[in-house]
């Protein structure tokens, strides 16, 4: 915690006290001057200011142990020549980074770090500049008895000569600037022997071209480097798998056990293939993780992989062109006994780069690519890969299977398929692996039936893919606890495909389109996770859905989230009361307006568990009919999510829900006998003239249904913030070209006026006949885009009518129909109702000759907004 006493003369400086002493946080102050700290202080930290010398030694406690001074303007140690660190000789830590203290013999003068006998770590790097040459000093370096680790630009010229081997605990090397080399020849670590960490990676390099730096690490480098287990040497993007290729030669005389080759080719390179000499080497380690993303791997030699030792544990080849599914059948890894993680995601991404300069890196590298891979090719033919048949399955089967039954192995798979099917996918996985990643890799088109070889993954993630179907079921997944399907936009999804994962607690099924599927509304839905009784995360947002099952979730007893969101329903009518650990419900950005008193009881059982719910940005709606539910939430306030921030509109105004309470509570005070006076009367009124009235008003009793259905009710929309839409857009299905291209692009995107078009507006799961009714109670104008296809659509004719009930009925007589003569029309053939609006009213005709046309939508959308 901050502290109430000053540490330092600068009130600006942040104090920590700890059990050690106190840290002094003075960054980014922007100081040119030093302040002083008391004696208190281990740790100072004044980077990202504008120091251009070290402090003085008056300045820092005697006490200090840790100091950072990165990101400055500091040019040398001491003008004067003077050694510098003179009260701070208990320095254990210092970072010197991004400053301009360059590498030669007149800054880093003989007894520089003299006072700096205890220092363990340091850190020089961005300090030297690529444009020119220089030298590291090593006997200066070789006061540094302590130290343990070092970060240093190892730019042109610059190498670890003789003093460094009188230090014998430097274990860990960073190297940075290597871009500005461009070889490194194998005696680079002739002098540093202990190493047992180096990362060499240029992710970034001050003042070096992205794509012009290191070529070549020529073999034999890290031979002698017996007990180095930690190697980086990614974002080379001209080294190669040549240059890859000499590293894993020199790695059997280490004692690697990780190692990062990522990034070695450029993005828009050629494609490039895995040899088995490439990666035979590493068989001879103990590698432990490997990572080979990034270098545009298209194929490898089937046997390759078995050159990979034992010893691994997590493989990374994500960022590649291979195809997943190619390998999935092979028993290409099933010798990694120990490997726990693969991750395989993002394939053939280099389609599409967003690196402008990706194009320098490919016009740099292109010959050095093609004399590689001729360096590389084996004396053989070069394996072609097969496609699974189910004759071949014995070929391809791993040692366990293959000395099992073959009858009794078909009758496993066929026992997890809950009908006849008569095919599945194999897929060979090493028989320890737990995490298995494969994410935009591409992969598709369906989940068919499945079956793994091995039951011990516990996470498998195939999220932004493109399979379509969840079909399965995935067999012998006992252990799978994690499941990421997201993404994939799938419309269909069987309720059988997850019946063979007991075990599974985190499934995600977001950004998918499986409201699409009809399963939901039926009893078949309950199957889907029958099984998951362990299930404790459930994301099913965005996936456009309007209806779940009452028992959709009866078997899922476990659910703690469920996420719901961006979705299209309505109401609640799911049953949640048996979930005992239920702690959130996400059912925000739907389309509900008001909860039935059914979803408001199915939802209060689960308030007994402390569970909360989120229904922020749903359409509620102020009327009399959503009363009982606003006072219902009001009661049970705790429960909901920023229940402060939920609002509807009433009166032309935006009220929270308490406060619509009060207003409603008081204007709807004799809604119930109105309704009950109105229901005798209209009763008593059909019964009288029944049948003269089903004809005369047949479209207002059309028109009255539908919005009684849509329950709005008849209350006139008094002003134009209640309205959803600025127009109703009716037309016949073969002129969609105008409403959907021309109307959309010079009324929407230009004008920013609201336009209901039925074929992209209307709501999923309800009837043409309510949509139309609804849509057009919910728009200011209704534009009737007239056309001889217009009249002869029994359609178009309906939205007409109900548009001159609605002008008449709840519009009072407003002008409200806008006719638009989208081309000529035989007079004979037009309605009289259409007629008379013609005749009485101005109708707008669209322009035949293109130039007249921008005076037309500017007129057009004055007649919509007037």
């Amino acid at each position: 915690m901050s502290c109430a006493v000053k540490c330092s003369s600068n009130a600006n400086c942040t104090c920590i006290n700890t059990t050690l002493g106190f840290l002094s946080d003075c960054s980014g102050l922007g100081l040119t001057t030093v302040p002083w700290f008391t004696d208190s202080v281990i740790s100072v930290n004044l980077s990202k200011n504008s120091l251009k010398q070290l402090p003085q030694d008056d300045r820092l406690p005697s006490k200090l142990k840790f100091l950072d001074l990165s990101f400055n303007m500091i040019q040398n140690f001491n003008a004067d020549g003077s050694f510098p660190f003179t009260t701070t000789k208990h320095l254990l830590g210092l970072n010197l980074s991004y400053n301009n203290i360059s590498l030669d013999n007149d800054i880093y003068f003989g007894g520089v770090f003299s006072n700096l006998g205890k220092l363990q770590h340091l850190d020089l790097s961005y300090n030297s500049f690529g444009n020119r040459s220089y030298y590291c000093p090593d006997e200066v370096f070789q006061e540094l008895k302590s130290i343990k680790s070092l970060h240093i630009d190892a730019v042109v010229n610059v190498s670890f000569g003789k003093g460094f081997s009188a230090l014998p605990k430097l274990t860990n090397l960073t190297l940075t600037g290597l871009s500005a080399r461009k070889t490194i020849h194998n005696d680079f670590f002739l002098h540093l022997p202990n190493l047992k960490f180096i990362d060499m990676s240029s992710q970034w390099d001050r003042n070096v071209s992205m794509y012009s730096g290191l070529e070549r690490i020529e073999r034999g480098t890290f031979r002698r480097l017996r007990h180095l287990e930690f190697l980086d040497i990614s974002y080379h993007r001209q080294i190669g798998l040549c240059g890859f290729t000499n590293v894993t030669h020199d790695l059997p005389f280490t004692s690697i056990k990780v190692f990062k080759a990522q990034y070695l080719a450029c993005e828009r390179g050629g494609s490039t293939w895995l040899f088995n000499n490439d990666i035979k080497p590493l068989l001879n380690t103990k590698l432990q993780e490997l990572y080979i993303d990034g270098n545009n791997l298209e194929k490898t030699e089937l046997t390759a992989t078995t050159f990979i030792p034992k010893s691994l544990r997590y493989l990374s080849a994500t960022d590649n062109r291979w195809i997943p599914a190619k390998y999935a059948y092979f028993d290409i890894l099933h010798h990694l006994t120990n490997i726990k993680r693969i991750d395989l995601s993002f394939q053939n991404r280099h389609q599409m780069s967003q690196d402008v300069h990706s194009w320098q890196c490919v016009e740099a590298a292109s010959v050095a690519e093609i004399t590689c891979l001729c360096k590389r090719l084996p004396n053989k033919e070069n394996i072609n890969h097969l496609t699974f048949e189910p004759d071949r399955l014995t070929s391809y089967q791993p040692t366990s299977i293959r000395n099992k039954n073959k009858n009794n192995y078909f009758t496993t798979i066929y026992s997890c398929v809950p009908y006849f099917y008569p095919s599945f996918q194999l897929f060979i996985a090493p028989p320890n692996t737990e995490d298995i990643i494969i994410e935009s890799a591409r992969v598709g088109y369906s989940i068919p039936p499945s079956y793994i070889s091995t039951s011990s993954v516990k996470k498998l993630i195939l999220r932004n893919n493109q399979l379509y179907s969840f079909t399965g079921p995935l067999c012998n997944f006992t252990h799978l606890q994690y499941l990421d399907l997201s993404g994939n936009r799938a419309t269909d999804i069987s309720s059988y495909v997850f019946g063979a994962l007991p075990s599974l607690q985190y499934l995600a099924l977001d950004n998918n389109i499986l409201g699409n599927s009809k399963i939901f509304n039926t009893v078949n839905s309950i199957a889907i996770f029958e099984n998951q009784t362990n299930l404790k995360f459930l994301n099913m947002s965005s996936n456009r859905l309007s209806i779940l099952f009452k028992k959709f979730f009866w078997r899922s007893t476990k659910l703690r989230h469920i996420y719901l969101d961006h979705n299209l329903l309505v109401d609640w009518n799911v049953t949640i009361e048996h979930m005992n650990n239920l702690e959130h419900l996400d059912i925000s950005w739907n389309q509900i307006l008001y909860l039935s008193p059914n979803g408001m009881q199915l939802l209060e059982k689960s308030f007994s568990n402390n569970a909360s719910i989120n229904m922020l940005n749903n359409p509620l709606q102020c009327s009399c009919d959503s009363v009982i539910f606003f006072k219902w939430m009001q009661k049970h306030r705790k429960h909901f999510q920023y229940f402060y921030n939920y609002t509807c509109n009433y009166k032309g105004g935006i009220h929270t829900i308490k406060k619509a309470n009060i207003l409603l509570t008081k204007d709807c005070a004799s809604y119930i006998d109105v309704i009950v006076l109105s229901v005798i009367f209209i009763i008593t009124f059909i019964a009288v003239v029944c049948t003269l009235l089903i004809y005369r008003f047949r479209w207002k009793l059309r028109y009255w249904y539908y919005v009684m259905k849509g329950a709005y009710g008849y209350h006139r929309l008094e002003t134009d913030d209640h309205y959803q839409f600025d127009a109703f857009v009716s037309y016949a299905d073969n002129d969609r070209h105008f409403p959907k291209d021309e109307m959309v692009d010079y009324l929407e995107k230009q004008r920013n006026i609201r336009l209901c078009i039925h074929h992209r507006d209307f709501i999923a799961g309800c009837g043409i006949a309510e949509n139309i009714t609804n849509a057009i109670h919910n728009s200011r104008k209704v534009v009737c885009v007239l056309s001889e296809d217009f009249l002869k659509s029994e359609w178009c004719m309906y939205e007409f009518n109900i548009a001159l009930i609605e002008k008449t009925v709840a519009r009072q007589g407003q002008d409200m129909i806008i006719m638009l003569r989208l081309s000529r029309m035989d007079m004979k053939n037009i309605p009289t109702e259409i007629m008379y609006i013609l005749k009485e009213d101005t109708y707008i005709e669209y322009p035949e000759n293109e130039e007249d046309r921008g005076i037309f939508w500017k007129d057009f959308a004055a007649s919509i907004n007037c």
